[in-house]
């Protein structure tokens, strides 16, 4: 008779008793530790774990729950268990960090127009202040701030070539920075005054 396809999920002619037994395993990590965790159960505080005890009944022999862990292949489904949950980990960061950066991106967008729209205007906003932004935004996704920092150790597979709204936004960058310093009447040395990441 083949053995039924292993799963998280209730397996085929398992009880509740038996698969919330299961879990419990899955928390204690063995079978020794589960036998003694299911006589402690019904004393946990709160609801969800007056529910959590109703649902495992009362405590069979122990020789009932080790036949269980066979039949059920307690061992292999808590190796799958944790393997989804490691999954369902690593894609909850993942939507994280895609949020958080989305975040940063609306942020800095924002701050990036008022900074420029307060440099044509004459304000007191400086090159140095939408300079420090720029730099603020790269450190928030853990970039370099120029192409001195981190020469070694770059993976060039995963460079990209700048797409079209960040060079617009390069270019808009230093064009205002090279009006700023047109309009002071400043010479520019190669390299001085510039932002070191759109040069």
């Amino acid at each position: 008779m083949a053995k039924p396809t292993l799963t998280t999920a209730k397996m085929p002619k398992e009880t509740e008793q038996q698969y919330t037994a299961w879990l419990l395993y899955c928390e204690a990590g063995s079978l020794q530790k589960t036998l003694r965790l299911w006589e402690r159960v019904g004393q946990s505080v709160g609801e969800m774990g007056a529910e959590f005890a109703v649902r495992l009944g009362k405590k069979p022999s122990d020789t009932t729950i080790e036949r269980w862990s066979k039949q059920f292949r307690w061992v292999e489904r808590k190796d799958l268990k944790l393997q989804e949950d490691l999954e369902g980990l690593r894609e909850k960061t993942k939507r994280i960090k895609t949020e958080r950066v989305h975040r940063i991106a609306e942020y800095f967008e924002k701050a990036m127009t008022i900074a420029l729209k307060s440099l044509k205007e004459n304000s007191d906003v400086t090159t140095g202040d939408v300079k420090l932004i720029w730099e603020m935004f790269r450190t928030e996704l853990g970039e370099t701030l120029g192409k001195h920092t981190h020469a070694v150790g770059i993976d060039e597979s995963k460079q990209t070539p700048p797409d079209e709204e960040e060079k617009a936004l390069g270019a808009a960058l230093n064009d205002t920075i090279k009006k700023f310093y047109d309009k002071r009447g400043t010479p520019r040395e190669k390299g001085k005054g510039e932002h070191p990441v759109l040069d």
